[in-house]
């Protein structure tokens, strides 16, 4: 059962991603916050990172630097769950460090194909 740590700080978005992914057969937890994240992915050793890029307590930059800081993340696939504009995500230079992007907002079939692509 694949373990996907969900970082999101919409909590009805949050809790229908997480439906969805457990219908699929995966594991799901989930952080409201970058911060709290980062110290799930420490405890959960997940499989793969769904991280929004807008929230409250860390640039997208930041948040993704301390993952990749915490040893049994280093090497995790993060997807970007995000609205941010798909140049701004070049400009920043964050899709250097992402497997993949889904747009918000999305369509349930784009995001579980993007997960299975992923952990395939």
């Amino acid at each position: 059962m694949p373990k996907i740590l969900l970082i999101e700080d919409e909590t009805q978005h949050t809790a229908l991603v997480k439906m969805r992914l457990a219908a699929q057969g995966m594991q799901v937890s989930t952080a409201p916050t970058a911060g709290d994240g980062v110290i799930a992915a420490t405890k959960e050793e997940p499989d793969l990172i769904l991280l929004d890029l807008l929230l409250p307590d860390m640039t997208p930059e930041k948040a993704i630097r301390a993952l990749r800081a915490i040893p049994c993340a280093a090497k995790t696939p993060i997807v970007a769950f995000t609205a941010l504009d798909p140049a701004e995500i070049r400009r920043r230079r964050l899709d250097s460090e992402l497997a993949g992007v889904v747009q918000k907002p999305y369509e349930s079939e784009e995001l579980l194909g993007a997960i299975k692509k992923i952990l395939k």
